[in-house]
């Protein structure tokens, strides 16, 4: 039922859906698929997506390799149709996981960098570079949990409850990760400042 719908909304998901062969469980099957969808579908992205990032060749290869995970090809009556959602779903996610790069990116140069339109100067760039190493600093030395939830929930862009999922913990858990984890960059970042002083 969400084929159909899906092939409704796309149509190069329901191109493959009146040929059995398509469907042979087998060996060969995935290189099969590979030699004969694999140039049209990173086509398709890069049509629908454009050049990237994320490049539609690797997208096209990580759904190849998504599909080859799947223990038992024969189970998927459209593997076409299969093949080209899963392409479309990691092209999407990349996109997204692109975009909260870029903002947070965005983010750090305007947090470190003068917003008056002036140059930076040397001594500013070399602050900000010590700033940086001292973050990096504090991030490894941190628990773990401490940190993969600093990083999944600034970096990667997750809601807290997400990174609480992720980690195997309540969301509760994960603000109070959070929170320490800014609360013990902030005391380093203020400490040099004091030291420089």
């Amino acid at each position: 039922m969400t084929e159909s719908l899906s092939a409704q909304s796309d149509p190069h998901l329901s191109r493959d859906s009146c040929d059995p062969s398509a469907a042979l469980p087998g060996p060969s099957v995935l290189g099969r698929l590979y030699d004969q969808y694999a140039g049209e579908l990173a086509g398709y992205l890069r049509k629908a997506f454009g050049d990237g990032p994320p490049d539609p060749e690797d997208i096209a290869q990580d759904a190849f390799r998504k599909l080859a995970e799947i223990d038992d090809l024969s189970d998927i009556k459209h593997p076409r149709a299969f093949l080209w959602r899963i392409a479309r779903n990691l092209m999407v996610s990349g996109k997204r996981h692109e975009d909260i790069r870029s903002k947070y990116d965005f983010e750090i140069e305007h947090l470190f960098f003068a917003l008056d339109g002036t140059e930076s100067s040397p001594e500013n760039v070399l602050q900000v570079k010590q700033q940086l190493s001292i973050i990096y600093e504090v991030l490894a030395e941190m628990p773990e949990n401490r940190r993969l939830a600093f990083l999944l929930h600034r970096v990667d862009g997750l809601n807290l409850s997400a990174v609480g999922r992720q980690l195997g913990m309540t969301r509760t858990g994960a603000v109070k990760h959070v929170a320490r984890a800014a609360l013990d960059i902030k005391a380093a970042l203020k400490n040099s400042t004091a030291q420089e002083c």
